[in-house]
């Protein structure tokens, strides 16, 4: 394996290797990410494109936002927003 890793690279120069491992390591967090089970507040403001206050507001509020806390942090299940993002898009539902 090794054998064949470095007749591959033999032609390559160090910053051609550098981005190639660099773009493997940015592909491996992004699967790594969308494996997770559940975001925090921050991913989940990323991940679904809402306000940092709106996620906030629905985490604490009563209502069917898919978020619980482990212990002073919340949590966001990932499927579950996903399914909650589609059905208040579907009722146009205003947040």
């Amino acid at each position: 394996m090794e054998e064949k890793i470095l007749d591959i690279t033999k032609g390559l120069t160090n910053i051609e290797l550098k981005d190639i491992i660099k773009e493997a390591i940015q592909e491996a967090i992004r699967n790594k990410k969308e494996r997770k089970a559940t975001l925090t507040i921050d991913e989940c403001v990323e991940y679904s494109g809402i306000g940092r206050d709106k996620i906030l507001q629905l985490a604490h509020g009563d209502n069917n936002f898919p978020s619980f806390k482990v212990g002073k942090k919340f949590l966001i299940n990932k499927e579950l927003l996903d399914s909650w993002l589609e059905d208040i898009s579907k009722e146009k539902k205003a947040i």
